[in-house]
């Protein structure tokens, strides 16, 4: 099967797939549909230049052929474009089960030195906070912990025996500085999420929290930070 024969199969596929999420049955043209999904789907947002550009390939390969032979034979890599852009969207990477994790959660009374040996065990840099009824109240990360340390050092004070999780939280940077998703959260709606709560606090989410329904006190399943989606982000 040549390029050409494989990205139509693809195209025709995706312009399908489009459709049926619309609830389309009559004709439409593929960039009319591109239209209509941008603000319906964070995959189309994604990619919708490609698509563009995929569809004008399209009419070139599909309507400009002389005796049945295209006169365009996509690369290698448009075909794949095509193929990734249509596996995609028809089952998109989602936060669960990419990100899933058991977190360690604190509370106020937590030891620092419990923290810390949690810290360096699982190689993890933040652990949200949940109040007496096991709700999230606040994230606390490594940055935190690091300017504890300093106002403790001016003061000859330290002591990480004694210290607890309510002494550093007068030390977070930027409170409330996470935001919660559902688990049904997919990688580039989670993307999208982070730059808009970003933009909104004026600082860059120290975390995503992911719950079942992105409610503060459901179980926590698994933390998303900029390091887990910075491939996503996109303007």
């Amino acid at each position: 099967m040549t390029n050409a024969q494989k990205f139509l199969d693809c195209y025709n596929e995706l312009d399908k797939a489009f459709a049926k999420t619309l609830g389309q049955s009559e004709y439409a043209s593929f960039s009319q549909r591109i239209k209509e999904l941008i603000g319906k789907n964070s995959v189309v947002r994604r990619y919708k230049d490609d698509l563009y550009q995929l569809g004008n390939l399209r009419n070139a390969i599909a309507h400009q052929s002389k005796g049945g032979i295209p006169i365009a034979e996509p690369y290698q890599e448009t075909v794949e474009l095509i193929e990734s852009i249509l596996k995609e969207f028809k089952n998109p990477k989602r936060v669960i089960p990419d990100f899933q994790f058991d977190v360690f959660c604190v509370n106020s009374d937590t030891p620092l030195i419990n923290l810390l040996q949690e810290m360096n065990a699982k190689d993890f840099s933040q652990a949200p906070i949940l109040d007496a009824g096991g709700k999230v109240i606040e994230v606390i990360s490594t940055n935190t912990i690091s300017r504890w340390l300093f106002s403790e050092y001016k003061n000859q004070l330290i002591d990480l025996t004694a210290a607890k999780v309510s002494d550093l939280m007068p030390h977070i940077e930027n409170t409330g500085n996470y935001t919660l998703i559902p688990r049904n959260t997919t990688v580039y709606e989670a993307a999208e999420i982070y730059l808009k709560k970003s933009k909104e606090k004026k600082s860059q989410l120290d975390c995503m929290i992911i719950t079942q329904n992105g409610k503060p006190s459901e179980k926590l399943m698994g933390i998303v930070s900029i390091e887990d989606i910075a491939e996503y982000l996109m303007e």
